[in-house]
C-alpha cells in the first residue's frame, strides 16, 4: 500500500532519496558525529566553519567539484547541497552504497534494493537500527545513466556478491532485502554458503512493513503526472525530472522479469521472515532454508537488532 502524503510528511526524519544524497548525509555523519536527516541545518546541528571546510573537500576529492567555502552557509541542509550536486549522482551509482557507517563491533549489514531499483528508503532503517551498526544498500544499475538494467535475478545475485566480498572478504554475512531484493538476497546467500562462507542472518522483509520509497503499479503512462505524484509524496528530490521516471519503470520492469523468471536453489542456512501483520503470507515464508523463522514485528529495526546480537 503506497503511503498517503500524511504518512509521509508528518515525520521528523527524512532520509536521503538518491546516490548524492546519501553521499553528503554520509560526510555530515563523520564531520558531526550522528546521522543526520535531509533537512536539518548544519549549523543548528553543532557544525561549525571548519566542519564545512571538511564537507566541502570530500566533494572536491570524490567528485571533482570545487564548491566555494560559504556554499554550506547558503545551503545549510543536505537537500539544498545536493541540489548544486545533482549532475553526479552517475558518480555514485555503484552496486555497493555505503548508508550508514558504523563503529565495527557488528559485521555490516547488506540491504537489496526492493523493486524501484533505489537503496535510499533503507537510511531510515539503518537511523532507526542504531549508529553503532555499519549498513549497506545494494542499488540497481540504470536508475542514474543510460546503462541496461539486469533482468536476472541470478545475475544480480553474482554481481552484488563480488561487491560484497571485495568490501567484506571473509564474513560472517548479514543480507537482507524486500520484495524484488528478498529474492536476489537469498540467491545471494546459497551462493555465498555454497562457496563455504557463512552467512549469518538473512533476513527478507515484507514490503508492507517498510516505505521502501517510488512505487509503480503499472507501466506509466504519463511521466509528468507520476513524478508530480512523487513530488507530492516527497518521495523524489524537487528537482528530479521525467527522466529519472522513465529510467526508473525500465529498471522496475527489469526487477519484475527477474522476478518471475528466478526459482529459489537450496539455502544450507536460517532465515529470517518478517511478515505483515495485514495476514498475508509472502512467497519468501516458504522458500528454501535450512530452518524458517517467522516474525511479526511492530518495530522491524528493534527486531532486526535483536537478531545481530
Amino acid at each position: 500500500m503506497n503511503p498517503t502524503v500524511d504518512d509521509v510528511l508528518d515525520t521528523g526524519y527524512r532520509h536521503p532519496r538518491d546516490p548524492v544524497e546519501l553521499w553528503l548525509a554520509r560526510q555530515w555523519q563523520e564531520v558531526i558525529g550522528f546521522a543526520v536527516g535531509i533537512r536539518e541545518n548544519f549549523f543548528e546541528l553543532g557544525g561549525n566553519s571548519l566542519d564545512a571546510a571538511r564537507v566541502v573537500n570530500a566533494v572536491f576529492e570524490e567528485l571533482g567539484v570545487q564548491l566555494p567555502l560559504n556554499v554550506m552557509t547558503e545551503h545549510p541542509t543536505v537537500e539544498g547541497l545536493a541540489a548544486r550536486l545533482r549532475d553526479h549522482n552517475g558518480q555514485l551509482s555503484d552496486p555497493l552504497v555505503e548508508i550508514q557507517r558504523g563503529d565495527g563491533t557488528a559485521p555490516p549489514l547488506f540491504l537489496v534494493h526492493p523493486a524501484n531499483g533505489q537503496v535510499g528508503p533503507y537510511a531510515g532503517l539503518a537511523q532507526a537500527l542504531g549508529e553503532e551498526f555499519t549498513v549497506f544498500g545494494l542499488q540497481a544499475a540504470g536508475l542514474y545513466s543510460e546503462v541496461d538494467p539486469v533482468a536476472s535475478a541470478g545475475a544480480l545475485a553474482q554481481t552484488y556478491v563480488e561487491a560484497v566480498r571485495a568490501t567484506w572478504p571473509t564474513g560472517p554475512y548479514l543480507l537482507g532485502g524486500c520484495s524484488t531484493g528478498a529474492a536476489v538476497a537469498h540467491e545471494m546467500a546459497a551462493r555465498l554458503t555454497e562457496d563455504g562462507a557463512e552467512v549469518r542472518l538473512l533476513v527478507l522483509v515484507d514490503a508492507e512493513l517498510l516505505d521502501i520509497g517510488p512505487r509503480f503499479d503499472q507501466p506509466p503512462g504519463d511521466l509528468v503526472a507520476v513524478l508530480d505524484r512523487w513530488k507530492e509524496l516527497d518521495l523524489v528530490p524537487s528537482d528530479a525530472t521525467p527522466e529519472f521516471v522513465r529510467r526508473s519503470a525500465r529498471v522496475w520492469q527489469a526487477n519484475e522479469v527477474a522476478v518471475r523468471d528466478w526459482e529459489p536453489r537450496p539455502y544450507s542456512g536460517p532465515l529470517d521472515v518478517f511478515l505483515s501483520p495485514s495476514g498475508d503470507r509472502p512467497a519468501f515464508a516458504d522458500w528454501p532454508s535450512a530452518v524458517t523463522r517467522e516474525h511479526t514485528p511492530h518495530d522491524v529495526a528493534g527486531a532486526l537488532r535483536g537478531l545481530i546480537g
